[in-house]
């Protein structure tokens, strides 16, 4: 269908994720430095999606992406089932911290190809443009026309909620010819400074396949044979890290873990003021692990490193740069 008052709708939704901004802002200034009961931690919601444009089709809005008025709008829209989501705006934070993962991933193994802001397609009606993704370097090359099927998909987020964030499993873990190789999705979530100019950040962690520790088998006297690990949906999280220089906000990592289904267990790092945050380079509890053979799930060539480690400290250094 044709789109009608493109540039007000455009600058309708910029001005909603100017008020999330501001919104989110509010909230880390205004984080008190005990957390207080339970009962507030699950008051806290997240705003609703802010849908731009409804019944798109892929063809229009690859039309409607590609011209000026979107571009000089200043804000990130993705398609998702024929609805034009506004996300996410520019930012110096993530526009710095996207690139260098991307130079990580680049400097393990030379047998990956990175890319930027890679736009996937899944189906006739969802199209997302990917902040960093990798796939393993042909040999030969394929033919041409070929369309990159990464085995990991990073996003970074700083207006974008982790609501957002977590919906994306659903489409990166489907069997979409782009996505049906993708073994891993890995979000930051970069919340804003607070007044004493802390800033607390996440990483969360996704797998297709999603199995953690089987939390029976600790118990005293655990039942013969029972398996180590357990599978869950791989639209929870396997793990979730919170590494900034500020604790979770409470309410917030309350209502993460009620809408996302994660283990209180799995969520960890720098959670409440008592834990010991990510001060340093090398903190063994602020690393993320990505076995090698979800990056090369058709065969890990010779030479590549068993692991492909993220250590949390350099993000959140990097973070901090321009937030």
């Amino acid at each position: 269908m044709p789109l009608s008052n493109i540039e007000e709708k455009l600058e309708l939704a910029k001005n909603r994720l100017l008020e999330l901004d501001r919104k989110e802002s509010l909230i880390e200034k205004s984080t008190p430095s005990e957390s207080t009961t339970t009962e507030n931690a699950t008051t806290t919601q997240e705003s609703g999606k802010i849908v731009v444009f409804s019944d798109v089709s892929l063809e229009r809005y690859r039309k409607f992406h590609g011209e000026g008025k979107l571009k000089r709008s200043n804000i990130y829209v993705r398609l998702v089932r024929g609805e034009v989501i506004a996300y996410e705006m520019p930012s110096s934070v993530c526009g710095f911290v996207a690139p260098a993962l991307a130079t990580k991933l680049n400097n393990w193994s030379n047998q990956l190809n990175v890319l930027s802001k890679l736009d996937i397609t899944i189906g006739n009606n969802s199209e997302y443009c990917a902040d960093v993704v990798a796939e393993p370097r042909q040999i030969p090359p394929p033919a041409p026309g070929y369309e990159a099927q990464p085995t990991i998909i990073i996003e970074v987020a700083k207006s974008e909620t982790l609501n957002s964030l977590n919906d994306l499993t659903a489409d990166y873990f489907s069997t979409s010819t782009q996505t049906n190789s993708t073994q891993v999705y890995l979000a930051i979530k970069i919340f804003p400074r607070r007044q004493d100019l802390t800033a607390a950040m996440l990483a969360i962690l996704y797998l297709r396949n999603n199995q953690v520790p089987n939390p029976a088998a600790n118990f005293p006297n655990p039942p013969p044979n029972i398996p180590p690990m357990i599978a869950m949906a791989n639209t929870i999280p396997n793990i979730a890290i919170s590494f900034g220089t500020a604790p979770l906000n409470y309410q917030r990592a309350a209502f993460f873990i009620n809408n996302t289904g994660i283990r209180n267990d799995r969520l960890t790092g720098f959670v409440q003021r008592n834990d010991i945050p990510c001060t340093r380079v090398g903190m063994q509890d602020y690393q993320i692990t990505i076995p090698a053979n979800l990056l090369f799930p058709g065969g890990v060539p010779v030479g590549v490193p068993n692991n492909f480690v993220i250590d949390l400290w350099e993000v959140q250094q990097n973070a901090l740069y321009y937030l």
